[in-house]
């Protein structure tokens, strides 16, 4: 009997060791990501100074000569540009320059040393307005919207002389 079921077991081995498979271990990695989220904010800051320009006076505006550092200019239709030490100018103002005194008077040098004398004034209380007469002639000169700024004036220059239309934005400092 011992044979027998020796026997039986082999066979039993032999027919089900196809029907038997033997089984691998699958091994499972589990990766970590970590994800980093971060917020920009941005703070935006109001500042309360606020710079006012000084107003120009009249003690301002007679201390001294005033020369041209910037013109942009249409005269008669061209136009002109000016900046002091600057190469691409199509006028020189070098030379030039202007006087106002506290008399209401004044002289305007021109680059080649020409002067010509005129009256003046401001035309409105915040003194934003000056208008000019030549005494050689008609000739009436306006700046408009001056400002007064790192000690230079600021102003937008209209005049018409003999015909022919200047409208100019300008600065000038002390000579």
């Amino acid at each position: 009997m011992l044979c027998f079921s020796s026997l039986a077991i082999v066979v039993v081995m032999l027919t089900c060791s196809y029907g038997i498979t033997s089984c691998t271990k699958t091994t499972i990695k589990t990766d970590t990501i970590t994800v980093i989220k971060k917020d920009t904010i941005t703070v935006t800051k109001t500042d309360t100074l606020q710079e006012k320009d000084t107003t120009l006076t009249t003690a301002i505006l007679t201390a001294n000569p005033w020369k041209a550092i910037y013109d942009r200019a249409t005269v008669g239709g061209n136009m002109f540009f000016y900046q002091r030490g600057g190469t691409t100018n199509t006028m020189n103002l070098d030379n030039e320059y202007i006087t106002f005194k506290s008399d209401n008077t004044g002289v305007y040098t021109d680059n080649s040393g020409t002067q010509a004398t005129f009256t003046w004034h401001f035309t409105d209380a915040t003194n934003t307005s000056i208008l000019a007469q030549w005494n050689s002639s008609s000739t009436t000169f306006s700046w408009e919207n001056i400002s007064y700024d790192d000690n230079a004036i600021h102003y937008t220059e209209y005049t018409t002389i003999s015909g022919t239309t200047t409208l100019s934005t300008e600065v000038r400092i002390p000579k």
